[in-house]
Order: structure tokens, then C-alpha cells, then sequence
């Protein structure tokens, strides 16, 4: 959800209304159980501030009875690491015996500009002619590895916290890194012996293939799919002279191929596990492209131009794709119609990770590498069911954006500022896609979670896309029930192995039977799912806070809650307008879950300081809850009975 939903701002505005208002049951099957929120026009107390309110307990009163003689310890309902289904990212099986630390040597912030000079020995690593020779060395040096040729990797230097925990697991299991050297000394020279091993790695390149940036930039996507077939290297024409000066020679000329051109053409010889999509004239993820040997496609010919000329060409090439396959990077320019809900429609999910680094490495051996990490809960027969109150729940948004998990932002101004804790606010997180990519940051964010009321979502299952278009266009729609099983079984292995009890979707329409049907696909998988929250696409609030009720195998109702209330600066709505709508709308007991926009700043403050902003202006009839507690809560009020038996199970 990295760059989403701003050119939609006038089509929100229009919805305000919709956002705040029930969706009707009649627009659902006839079978399908629908509960409003609980709040009431007008049924506020007031303004903000003030002493504390005496908590009154409901009617009767709630009482959690001693647990059966067989229950299950709650900590303990977790299942044991194992390959079950759920890993489908290129895995890059090897464990080099040392690395290369590859040095981009230049300006690394003009990486992807196209440099108009020919190459000379004062400019040559300069611009994105020389990035894609970079990248196409590591991708070449790593495949060797992957393929048993070589034991000597290439790791390019990224700060963060992130990247280094996972150089720091390479270091754990190899001689560790050799050096710093740029790629013309790795392409020319041979090295002495190194702690018992030949760390030289110039004889693994056999050759170039030719590419324009200036004249055609669709050919260096052709020409990264071409590398990985010839072994050989990325060099543009102004660069030619230079490599040719060193030996190498020409393999094959993609400076005039097309990304239409080089599918039909090299589409055999491709892995077809996993797509990598990246618009023209960047260098990043095309080491990964070649050491994994996949297909690399843009959608616009000419950066950023939201033309997409390769639209039709990429519904081709997602139906080529193995079912529920993963598609890495984003496209510039596009609005997510055209390329999100493509992906969607045709059975697979986006990864946004544009600009992320070192893949191969990162995600190598993932399989033998997974953490034991639990992340942290609250045990449901612990929550004081006889509160009445406004209970409302923050969740951050955009945690499905792999690059953005990573880094140390998301760590030091989202996950871990001192509000996060005090307003409980959960954090969607793609656990499943990280796990598989970065391991180690998995286990980082885990034993770094703010408080176990700080509830961990899965986000999505693997990848963004909208649960109700799944696997509904092209040859997928044919295989929709079959996409949404396995989708539903490898989410829910992961979420069962890791204690991650709550998931959390997005649909383009929450209210379609399509929605419900993935839904209930994702509680078939999964007996330990406790619920469901969801979003809708344009607006996240288009579900205006309805709970969809779905029935588990165990014959336990579980919630599907949907957002009722958002924080998002550029579409006005701000601290003062919601919690004023809040104090307005809600009268105890109801139950409210609320978005805060990621990318959205009020005043200097983002994140869950602006939950903190909200919890500041509103009156003592509303209580910040978990949103693992909201579910519980949710399901209490639905049916007490029903509920406490299953409290009776565990304890």
C-alpha cells in the first residue's frame, strides 16, 4: 500500500457518507449473518476529559466458569515448525563458504539515471548503466552459487538494522566476508588464497549482453532475463568499449528487444515460481531476476508514464505464473486497478518491495532457518467481559509493504514510540512474506513487539491483494475455490506455527459474496483463527464498521470486523473530526475499529502518536483495547454461551 489511494481523494469524499453508514443485509446471501456495530446516533457524552467514569457491568453479569478438566494451556496452542505448505518464494538453497562485500563505488543516490555519455574511466560507475552491471554481477556470482559452481556469494552493503541481522547470519555460517571491491576489480582480477578458499569469481561471468537505456529502456528488463540464461553480464552500449577492453564478449544484443520480445522468446528457459515487476530505467531486484532465473516485466514503456502499453502482455504472463505465486516489486505511475487487482484477478499476490536489497542472500535457505519466534497474546479468559464501554481498537496500516518493514523506520517511528504500547494499537505486518525473505527480521520484530496488547496481524496472507477479485479472470478463475484453499491452508500453517491469531484482509467490495466466501475459506484452514479485521479498498472505511459472522469447523462464530473509523490526513480525516464523529455516533457498549494511515502526518506527529492524539480528545465512555481483545469482546456480546464454552476449553 506504498504509494495507494491519492488520486482517489475526491472519489472519498463522495463516500464520507457511505464510510459512516450500515451496509444493508439484503446485499448479502441469504446465509449470511450480518451484526451492525452497537453505537448510536447522537449518543455521546460530551466532550473529552475528565474523571473516569465507574465501569458498569452488564446485565447478569459475566461469569468465566473454571476450565474443563482437558483444556489446553492457552500459551500452548501453537504448532511445531514444520514445512507445512506454507513457504512458495523462490527458496536460493546454498551456504557460501565467504562473500564478497560488492561496493557501488559511485554516487549511489544517482544509481538510476540514465547517464547520455559514453562510459570513460572518470564516469564509469556512474548511473544506472553501471547499477545494472552491478546487479547483474551479484545476480550472476550468486546463481553460480545456487547451481554448485562457486562457494563465494556477493552481499552489497545496506545500512539498517534490518540488513544487518541477516549479514549477521551469513557470517554465522561462512569464513565471512572477504572484502570490499567494485565490479571492474571483480571482473579483472585474481586473488591470492583466502582463509583456504579461491575468492576469485571473474571466470563465473561468460560474457555480456547488450542493452540501450537511452534509445530503448525496455531492454535492460530483456536483457536481465537474458543474463541468467547466458551467464553473462548487463552492459549498455555506452559502457561497451570499457568491457570489451577486458575480454568479454557479446553474447547477445537486447538493445532493440521489447519485454514482449524477450517473454516469447525466453519463457521456457524461466522460472516460473515468482515474477519480478519493475518499471524501466531502475537497476533494483534484477541481481535476484538472474540468480533465481526469473521473468523481470514492466508495465509502462517509459518511466512512470502510467501509459502501461504492456498491460494485456502481463495478464499473459501472469497466467503462465504457477497458481498463488508471489510478484515482487511495484510498478511508477499506475494506479493499482491496473496493476494490484491484475495480479489479484489472475490468482497471485504483490510484494511491495521496489526498493529493497539483497534477496538472494536474505531469503537463502529459508526453509532451515525459520525462527521459533511466538509472537505475544492475551489470554481471552483473562479480559473483564463486564465493562461497558466504548471499546475501540487502532490498527497501523501498510505492513504489507516489505520495504518499508525492514528498515529502520518502521521500527524506530511506528512500531517501537512509547504510544504504541499506551494505545494498544496492533500493527499489520506480511509475517508470512518476511519470514521467507528476511527471517531475522521476523525474530527482531517479534521479540521487539511493544506489549502482547500490541496485537500482530497477519496482513493479507502472503502478499497484497483483494480477498474478493482472488482468482477471478484468466485461467485462475476457473481454479477459484482450489487458489483460495491453498492460499487459506499455507496462511493458516504459518499463523498456527508462530501464535499469530488474528488475520487481516482487504477487499475492493466487502460487502460481495466473494468476500465472504474467501473469508470463510481462510476460518475452514484455520481452528485457531480468533478473527478476521478488514479494509476496504477506496474506502478503507467502506465497511463502515459491520462484523461479518463466519462459522469454523469447531462450530465456533468468528468475526470478520470491518473498519469503522480512519486517521488520514490528505483526505481531512483528522484527530478532531473523528474522535468528535466518535463522541457523536457511539453509546456504550459498541465496539469500533480504527485505521491510522501510515503515511499521514498531523502536526509533526505520526503513527500511533496520533492514536495517542485521539485518546487525548476523547471522553471516558471509550476504552483502547487490543484488537485481539475487540474480537473477544465482539464474540461475547454476539453469544455469551457459545463463547464462554469455548473459554472452558483453554486455560
Amino acid at each position: 500500500m506504498n504509494q495507494r489511494l491519492f488520486a482517489c481523494t475526491i472519489f472519498f469524499s463522495a463516500l464520507v457518507l457511505l464510510a459512516v453508514s450500515c451496509v444493508e443485509s439484503s446485499q448479502y446471501e441469504a446465509n449470511t449473518e450480518i451484526t451492525g456495530g452497537t453505537g448510536h446516533p447522537n449518543g455521546g457524552s460530551g466532550e473529552g476529559g475528565g474523571e473516569e467514569e465507574p465501569d458498569v457491568p452488564s446485565p447478569g453479569g459475566i461469569v468465566i466458569p473454571q476450565s474443563n478438566a482437558d483444556a489446553v494451556e492457552y500459551s500452548k496452542l501453537v504448532d511445531p515448525l514444520a514445512d507445512a505448505g506454507q513457504f512458495f518464494i523462490p527458496e536460493p538453497e546454498f551456504t557460501p563458504a565467504a562473500y564478497w562485500n560488492l561496493s557501488y563505488n559511485g554516487n549511489y543516490g544517482s544509481r538510476n539515471t540514465v547517464r547520455k555519455q559514453n562510459g570513460t574511466e572518470s564516469n564509469k560507475f556512474v548511473g544506472l548503466q553501471h547499477y545494472l552491471l552491478f546487479q547483474s554481477l551479484a545476480g550472476i556470482v550468486n546463481k553460480a552459487c545456487i547451481e554448485g559452481r562457486s562457494n563465494i556469494a556477493i552481499w552489497t552493503e545496506m545500512s539498517g538494522t534490518g540488513y544487518s541481522a541477516e549479514k549477521a547470519a551469513l557470517d554465522a555460517v561462512c569464513k565471512g566476508e572477504i572484502g570490499v571491491q567494485n565490479v571492474y576489480e571483480l571482473l579483472t582480477k585474481e586473488y591470492q588464497p583466502w582463509n583456504g578458499i579461491n575468492p576469485t569469481v571473474k571466470h563465473l561471468v561468460k560474457g555480456y549482453v547488450l542493452t540501450d537505456v537511452v534509445g530503448n529502456p525496455e531492454s535492460a528488463n530483456a536483457a536481465a532475463v537474458a543474463a541468467h540464461i547466458y551467464d553473462a553480464i548487463i552492459v549498455d552500449k555506452t559502457d561497451e568499449s570499457l568491457i570489451k577492453a577486458l575480454g568479454f564478449n557479446k553474447l547477445y544484443d537486447c538493445s532493440s528487444m521489447s519485454v514482449a520480445q524477450a517473454f516469447n522468446e525466453f519463457k521456457d528457459k524461466c522460472n516460473n515460481t515468482a515474477l519480478v515487476l519493475m518499471p524501466v530505467s531502475t537497476g533494483e531486484w534484477r541481481d535476484y531476476v538472474i540468480a533465481n532465473r526469473l521473468f523481470v516485466m514492466n508495465l509502462n514503456k517509459k518511466y512512470a508514464s502510467g501509459a502501461a502499453e504492456n498491460a494485456a502482455l502481463f495478464s499473459h504472463v501472469l497466467d503462465w505464473l504457477k497458481p498463488c505465486s508471489q510478484v515482487l516489486g511495484w510498478e511508477q505511475g499506475c494506479g493499482e486497478d491496473v496493476f494490484v487487482n491484475r495480479v489479484s484477478k489472475h490468482g497471485h499476490m504483490v510484494l511491495a518491495a521496489d526498493w529493497s536489497y539483497n534477496h538472494t542472500i536474505t531469503s537463502r535457505m529459508y526453509r532451515s532457518r525459520q525462527p521459533s519466534d511466538i509472537v505475544a497474546t492475551i489470554n481471552p479468559r483473562n479480559i473483564d467481559y463486564n465493562l461497558k464501554k466504548n471499546f475501540i481498537s487502532y490498527f497501523l496500516t501498510d505492513g504489507d509493504n516489505y520495504q518499508f518493514i525492514i528498515t529502520d523506520n518502521f521500527e524506530s517511528n511506528y512500531y517501537c514510540l512509547n504510544s504504541a504500547a499506551s494505545t494498544k494499537c496492533a500493527f499489520e505486518i506480511g509475517t508470512q512474506s518476511l519470514i521467507q525473505l528476511a527471517p531475522t527480521r521476523f525474530t527482531r520484530l517479534v521479540q521487539k513487539q511493544p506489549s502482547p496488547q500490541c496485537t500482530i496481524m497477519e496482513t493479507f496472507g502472503g502478499g497484497y491483494y483483494y480477498v474478493d477479485t482472488f482468482s477471478t479472470e484468466g485461467e485462475a478463475a476457473a481454479n477459484r475455490s482450489a487458489n483460495l484453499k491453498t492460499l487459506a491452508e499455507r496462511t493458516a500453517a504459518h499463523m498456527r506455527q508462530h501464535g499469530i491469531k488474528v488475520l487481516h484482509v482487504m477487499a475492493q467490495d466487502l460487502s460481495s459474496n466473494k468476500t465472504k466466501e474467501a473469508l470463510q475459506a481462510f476460518v475452514d484452514a484455520n481452528d485457531q483463527l480468533e478473527g478476521i479485521t478488514a479494509v476496504q479498498y477506496s474506502p478503507y472505511i467502506g465497511g463502515g464498521g459491520e462484523i461479518i459472522w463466519l462459522k469454523n469447523k469447531a462450530g465456533y462464530d468468528i468475526p470478520c470486523i470491518t473498519a469503522k473509523y480512519m486517521l488520514w490526513a490528505d483526505l481531512n480525516f483528522t484527530p478532531d473530526i473523528v474522535t468528535s464523529e466518535m463522541m457523536q455516533r457511539e453509546s456504550p457498549p459498541s465496539f469500533s475499529a480504527v485505521c491510522l494511515h501510515a503515511w499521514s502526518n498531523f502536526g509533526g506527529r505520526i503513527s500511533t502518536d496520533v492514536a495517542a492524539m485521539c485518546e487525548q480528545r476523547l471522553n471516558s465512555s471509550f476504552k483502547a483495547v487490543s484488537i485481539q481483545e475487540l474480537i473477544w469482546r465482539v464474540r461475547m456480546a454476539h453469544d455469551k454461551d457459545q463463547t464462554i464454552e469455548y473459554l472452558k476449553t483453554i486455560k
